[in-house]
């Protein structure tokens, strides 16, 4: 096969799974793993992300919630990531800064886990 064809089958794949995880069959803890899978495999939109959040929040208990919640917000912080990747020359602030931000958004995480015990 070529190289083409298999992306092209990719896709196919990737957005039939999408369409029916989006649309609302089955449980939300499995649409929530194949939305998130989705995300990991390069096929991350708004919507998907979106919709992986609205299923975390709808899971029930707490444990899950939040386990649900982190994956969620690890693979949003993942494609600001790449979104933010420039050589440190074109970069403002270098690579510091986006330490400093992101020790900013721990630190902001952790004080409301801790606001919420």
């Amino acid at each position: 096969m070529q190289k083409e064809q298999l992306l092209e089958l990719r896709n196919k794949i990737v957005q039939s799974t999408q369409d029916i995880a989006l649309r609302g069959e089955g449980s939300a803890t499995e649409r929530l793993q194949v939305l998130l899978n989705i995300v990991r495999s390069g096929g991350a939109s708004l919507e998907v992300l979106s919709k992986a959040y609205e299923l975390a929040q709808s899971l029930e208990g707490d444990d899950d919630k939040l386990s649900a919640l982190l994956d969620v917000l690890y693979e949003v912080d993942a494609k600001l990531g790449e979104a933010d990747e420039q050589p440190a020359e074109e970069t403002p602030h270098g690579e510091a800064h986006h330490e400093q931000e992101s020790h900013e958004q721990n630190a902001s995480f952790e004080q409301q886990s801790n606001d919420h015990e």
